[in-house]
C-alpha cells in the first residue's frame, strides 16, 4: 500500500513535471487543469470534469457557469473536500490565490509552504515561496485538504 504522504508527494511532483516553467495556455496549461491533475493523481474523482474543453478564458468561464459554478472556488467546494487554513496545506492540497481573473486562481501545494501556480506576474507556472495572501470567501481563506 502506498503511504498517503508518498502519494501526496508523487502527485505534487507530477504537477511540477507537467506544469512548472511552462507557459500558461487556457485549456491546455492553466490553473483548473493544474488542480484537476493533482486531484486525479491522489485518486479524487471529479465527475463534472469529464470531457470539459475550453480554448480561452471566456470559454472557460462559460463552461464553469454551465456546470452551475460562479468560480473555481465553488467548483472545488462542490467536491466535498474539507476546508483547511492555507498554512496547514500539505503536498498536493489545493489553495486559491487572489487574482484578477474572473474564474479565480488555484494553486497546488508543494509542501513546506511552497505552491505551484500560474500568477498574474509570470507567463509560466512557478513555484512560489512565502505566499501570505489567499483568496477568501464567506468561509474564510480558501484551501482544501485533498484526501
Amino acid at each position: 500500500m502506498i503511504q498517503p504522504t508518498t502519494r501526496r508527494q508523487r502527485a505534487a511532483d507530477a504537477c511540477r513535471q507537467r506544469f512548472h516553467e511552462k507557459p500558461y495556455k487556457p485549456g491546455t496549461r492553466d490553473c483548473p487543469l493544474l488542480a484537476l491533475h493533482a486531484l486525479r493523481k491522489v485518486g479524487v474523482s471529479v465527475p463534472w470534469a469529464k470531457g470539459l474543453k475550453w480554448k480561452n478564458e471566456a470559454e472557460g468561464l462559460r463552461v464553469l457557469k454551465s456546470l452551475g459554478f460562479n468560480s473555481l472556488i465553488e467548483a472545488v467546494d462542490s467536491l466535498g473536500l474539507p476546508r483547511i487554513p492555507p498554512a496547514m496545506a500539505l503536498a498536493a492540497d489545493l489553495i486559491a490565490l487572489p487574482t484578477t481573473h474572473q474564474l479565480g486562481a488555484l494553486a497546488v501545494s508543494m509542501g513546506n509552504g511552497n505552491v505551484l501556480a500560474f500568477t498574474d506576474q509570470s507567463p509560466n507556472a512557478e513555484v512560489l515561496t512565502g505566499v501570505t495572501e489567499f483568496a477568501k470567501d464567506d468561509l474564510g481563506p480558501c484551501a482544501w485538504r485533498v484526501i
